[in-house]
């Protein structure tokens, strides 16, 4: 669905010992190669879910973007599609996303961002303020460097207060 490699994500829930598929997702402008799916977290009370697209293309070749759905019911909506304010080529933004426990913040990887140096890395923290969702941080490593992929993986705490980021080659 979506072209070749356009990627989708699918919902799970369980009932006693009974797993069922409640639904299969995709951003609104899906597309080709956009890998959406290659990351994904979801809320504990299930209402809210991430999933990024690490080589969606609006924000240039590979840019990246993520995508937050909103459950009601049985029923998944898009309610957002997020990018780094500064968005660039390559940059594989949604490798790796995780959300808090009430789906109120997110974290996401972008493990080819090059503003400190060539894939060095950054990680971006956006909160929903009620009505949309905005960057509150961008986060680098005190010691970043080139090839380091800082945001190759990321987790945040329940609460929001606490991530972690991996960067396998530091």
């Amino acid at each position: 669905t979506g072209g070749t490699n356009a990627g989708s994500a699918y919902i799970f829930t369980r009932s006693g010992t009974s797993w069922s598929q409640q639904a299969q997702i995709q951003g609104s402008d899906t597309s080709q190669h956009d890998g959406f799916g290659n990351s994904v977290s979801i809320s504990s009370d299930g209402d809210t879910a991430i999933v990024g697209a690490n080589l969606e293309d609006t924000g240039g070749t590979s840019a990246g973007s993520a995508y937050i759905f909103t459950r009601s019911g049985s029923t998944w909506s898009q309610q957002a599609k997020i990018q780094a304010s500064d968005t660039q080529s390559g940059d594989n933004f949604g490798v790796s996303v995780s959300i808090s426990s009430d789906g109120s913040s997110v974290i996401v990887g972008a493990n080819t961002e090059d503003t400190t140096a060539t894939d060095a890395g950054s990680a971006y923290i956006f909160t929903w303020s009620g009505t949309s969702w905005s960057q509150q941080a961008k986060i680098q490593a005190s010691d970043a460097e080139g090839g380091d992929h800082f945001g190759f993986s990321v987790s945040m705490s329940d609460n929001g207060n606490y991530v972690i980021v991996g960067s396998p080659q530091e």
